[in-house]
């Protein structure tokens, strides 16, 4: 058995094991915790009365006591350790007063890990981010995983870690809230207001996501956004002894920072010096922001002792993730993008400045309570011509467009259902011009996440432009 699944055993063995959430990382752990205490019994909770048929399974396994449906709290009652799934608030367990252990798959990964491993965090970009670094480092050829919320649960590559193998983990506000270990190098894009209707406050969002930095000791880096104020402000109430690396403009309160160069990227620690002569020109990702990401995806792939030469040479190769800025193709003068990643009203905001012509944007979705006055201000401004609806957040987002006097002129459409808002948006879009589904919005009002939304797009171009 590989040491870190038998320290696992050991902390385990004899335990009340509680399941809570029987989703991707639910079923993971409960897999692996078999695998490993075999004839222990273990206990799943979840609230979903066909979580079962939804994954395939004919009938419960045998061994496990199942709590479905809306009594599934009732299966923790008498549980030691509580495995909680990040889908699940935490506010569900506060009223409970629960004796268990509550802990994560992700929280013992990491005290496990922690000095192998390469946390990336934010609002927006961690998935790219993440992505790009695991290329910049495996094509160096070190050893390397990509696990986390990019949709690899990390007990499922434990049997595959060596001593020198380097852990890229993306990590989602879910998975970091219930942490008490940060991992040895951190990366903190962004924050930005989202998943109000799963925290209490824009506040207890901030105070999750910084978990990534909350817990570092001395000899750990940090490498985060040097212009964000919101993030200083959290650091500054920290007081974490971790080597702070900034990324984006030069900002002299951080201890080093990597920079734009023009086409290059210049990264100064202090300790070395390095330009990367042309690495910025060759970026195959549109935008700004994106800049930004790969600068703290190489800045790491350096603290990781990547060469300059060899993170230059495998810029090119990187492929793009699907869902963000994604070329559709060009269809009767008209490009179309896929952008359904973008659920907060920033990465709409950086969508319109990294795509030139825009004629037609999709917006809206799952209302959240999320504030678009911002978003629509600066939309009112811009040269879009036409806007296309769906969604309660959609409407919230045309009640506000309709009092401002920048959209005068500007045609607004809906809300209408998904498919409908995206066929006016078809008919109304004119070459030469860029028609972008940005919606600013989450998609669980018509779909079950961003990726199927944004198939259902493409869908739908290639079954009414394409052809």
């Amino acid at each position: 058995m590989h040491s870190a699944w038998e320290t696992i055993r050991q902390q385990l063995q004899g335990k009340k094991i509680a399941i809570l959430g029987l989703g991707m990382e639910g079923r993971s752990t409960l897999s692996h915790l078999q695998t490993i205490l075999p004839g222990q019994a273990f206990r799943v909770c979840d609230i979903n009365p066909d979580i079962l048929g939804q994954h395939g399974r004919e009938s419960a396994m045998p061994g496990v006591e199942y709590h479905i449906g809306p009594d599934y709290l009732k299966g923790l009652s008498d549980a030691d350790i509580v495995f909680k799934s990040p889908g699940i608030p935490v506010s569900v367990l506060e009223p409970l007063s629960l004796k268990a252990q509550v802990t994560s798959q992700t929280d013992l990964f990491i005290r496990l890990y922690r000095s192998q491993v390469v946390g990336i965090t934010g609002t927006k970009g961690k998935s790219t981010t993440a992505s790009f670094l695991y290329h910049l480092i495996s094509s160096a050829g070190k050893k390397a995983l990509l696990v986390g919320n990019i949709g690899m649960p990390c007990f499922d590559v434990m049997d595959q870690i060596e001593g020198d193998t380097i852990i890229v983990f993306e990590m989602s506000s879910h998975q970091l809230q219930d942490m008490g270990v940060s991992p040895h190098v951190s990366i903190l894009l962004n924050i930005f207001e989202e998943h109000l209707d799963y925290y209490p406050s824009y506040e207890a969002y901030q105070q999750a996501k910084i978990n990534i930095a909350r817990w570092q000791v001395p000899g750990d880096v940090l490498i985060c956004h040097s212009a964000s104020p919101i993030l200083r402000k959290l650091l500054s109430r920290l007081d974490i002894p971790s080597r702070v690396l900034g990324f984006g403009p030069p900002d002299p309160g951080y201890a080093a920072a990597i920079v734009r160069d023009g086409d290059d990227f210049l990264f100064d620690d202090g300790r070395q010096r390095i330009r990367l002569e042309g690495a910025a020109g060759l970026v195959p990702l549109p935008g700004e922001h994106n800049l930004e990401n790969a600068a703290a995806a190489i800045a790491a792939a350096i603290v990781m002792e990547t060469s300059a030469n060899e993170i230059i040479q495998a810029i090119p190769a990187f492929k793009p993730l699907p869902h963000r800025l994604e070329y559709v193709g060009r269809f009767g003068g008209v490009d179309y993008y896929n952008d359904s990643i973008s659920t907060i009203p920033e990465a709409t905001m950086a969508a319109i400045k990294a795509l030139p012509s825009v004629q037609t944007l999709i917006l809206g979705g799952k209302d959240r309570g999320v504030d678009f006055h911002g978003l629509m201000h600066y939309l009112s401004g811009s040269e879009v011509d036409n806007f296309c609806f769906t969604g309660d957040a959609g409407r919230r987002m045309r009640i506000i467009a309709e009092a401002l006097k920048g959209f005068r002129g500007k045609r607004l459409v809906g809300p209408l259902a998904f498919d409908d808002c995206v066929m006016e948006a078809i008919g109304l879009s004119k070459a030469p011009a860029t028609c972008l589904l940005s919606p600013a919005a989450a998609s669980y009002d018509a779909f079950g996440d961003f990726k199927e939304r944004g198939e259902r797009f493409k869908a739908i171009i290639a079954g009414h432009v394409m052809t």
